[in-house]
């Protein structure tokens, strides 16, 4: 069932089923760095990938191996770089040029700075059940892809 209105940007990944938890299923994704699909990516740098585990509503049809693809709204992917790099730089950048005249030093200035971040992060991670609720991924079984066509 696709929940995301057709106008849209939609970015999708595939996976595959790994865990069933009750109305949940975790579902495993391979990201690759952009020097995997680089032609030359031996003569420079080793490719890298990640495996990461997204745990997303089960609707049904979901098992454990199965292949499918994840669908998420781009403006989802865009609102997390806004909270966990944007507004992390204004805040330190913020702090540090607010303090550095009254603590007299730029090195306590840097350092209350980057201190900053201990309680933004905090915050973010006690209000992940809110992100939670807002983002929403679309999972369907998996399209059949030729390499390099999508």
């Amino acid at each position: 069932m696709n929940h995301i209105p057709s106008q849209c940007k939609v970015v999708t990944q595939p996976g595959i089923v790994t865990a069933l938890h009750g109305t949940e299923a975790d579902i495993e994704i391979v990201q690759h760095s952009a020097c995997s699909s680089c032609k030359i990516r031996g003569v420079c740098a080793p490719s890298e990938s990640s495996t990461k585990t997204i745990r997303v509503p089960n609707h049904g049809g979901l098992a454990p191996g199965t292949r499918v693809d994840i669908d998420m709204q781009e403006r989802y992917g865009w609102m997390g770089v806004l909270f966990a790099f944007v507004v992390p730089l204004v805040l330190v950048v913020g702090v540090l040029f607010s303090l550095s005249g009254p603590l007299g030093s730029e090195e306590m200035a840097g350092l209350a700075g980057l201190a900053s971040l201990l309680p933004y992060y905090g915050l973010l991670y006690l209000t992940r059940h809110i992100f939670a609720g807002i983002i929403r991924f679309d999972v369907h079984p998996a399209a059949f892809h030729k390499e390099g066509v999508q």
